[in-house]
């Protein structure tokens, strides 16, 4: 948790040091398009559906249990000027994979979890298509870095036959190596809420990650549990998922010549 603190902190001094070198004078929003340029710095959470892919057909063929879990996170986005509709940022969410299969071995009913917990940066390139002062939809695509900084891996057995176990992978690479690369890629539709000083900045999209690395570990001392029904050990994993994703911004430099909502200048 230090770990996170510390990326959080850091995260935020770079805020608000991009803030304190921008001034931004935007003058009546309600008659300008002004907010289409505006760098923004804001919230943003969902819900996310993962899963694990396997590169044997084998593990594929077992059904999946679909879990939905919740990922929340900050990010900045700044447009480019010279080239119109285009915008960068940069993200830091916080993002729960893994996956949740349910099958029958040897007779045996099983039930296999694997619940791993990552902190992403994401640098997101987003083209928005400027149709309207109001809502302008678009696409958008981000390279992922992933650290795995914890979680668990647990078999559980429905009908009693043996009792529950489970790992905990958030201080070793025990079943999960710690580092993820993916890509993103997905489109949406932001809302522009225009104050008579500032412009807010809300968006709705769904996207989906393909994990680029194998993230599965070499080091044994796993549970009795999916290993059992495959005895293959050249097997690949990578994370694939959905997300549905909320955000809100507000503009780095609010007008001088107002007071906003919240009494910044």
């Amino acid at each position: 948790m230090k770990r996170i603190a510390v990326i959080l902190m850091l995260f935020f001094a770079v805020v608000f040091q991009a803030q304190a070198q921008v001034d931004y004078s935007f003058g009546n929003m309600k008659r300008s398009r002004k907010f289409k340029s505006i760098p923004f710095v804001g919230i943003k959470g969902g819900l996310t559906l993962y899963d694990i892919k396997f590169s044997d057909k084998d593990y594929n063929n077992l059904s999946n249990d679909m879990v939905v879990k919740p990922a929340f996170g900050l990010f900045i986005e700044f447009p480019l000027p010279k080239f119109r509709g285009f915008s960068i940022g940069a993200e830091v969410l916080m993002v729960e994979r893994g996956m949740k299969k349910s099958f029958d071995h040897l007779g045996v009913s099983e039930m296999n979890q694997i619940k791993s917990q990552y902190i992403d940066f994401r640098i997101p390139v987003t083209y928005y298509f400027l149709i309207s002062d109001y809502i302008n939809p678009y696409i958008f695509g981000a390279a992922d870095v992933a650290y795995c900084y914890g979680g668990t891996d647990e078999v559980e057995f429905p009908n009693g036959e043996y009792p529950a176990s489970s790992v905990d992978i958030s201080k070793s690479d025990a079943v999960l190596t710690q580092l993820d690369m993916s890509l993103v890629a997905g489109a949406g539709v932001r809302f522009n809420v225009i104050f008579e000083s500032f412009t807010m900045s809300i968006k709705l999209d769904a996207s989906y990650n393909f994990g680029l690395l194998n993230v599965k570990s070499d080091v044994e001392g796993t549970p009795v549990n999916i290993y059992a029904y495959h005895t293959k050990d050249d097997v690949k994993w990578h994370n694939r998922g959905v997300e549905l994703m909320l955000s809100i911004g507000i503009p780095l430099k609010f007008n001088r010549m107002h007071d906003s909502c919240w009494g910044w200048k």
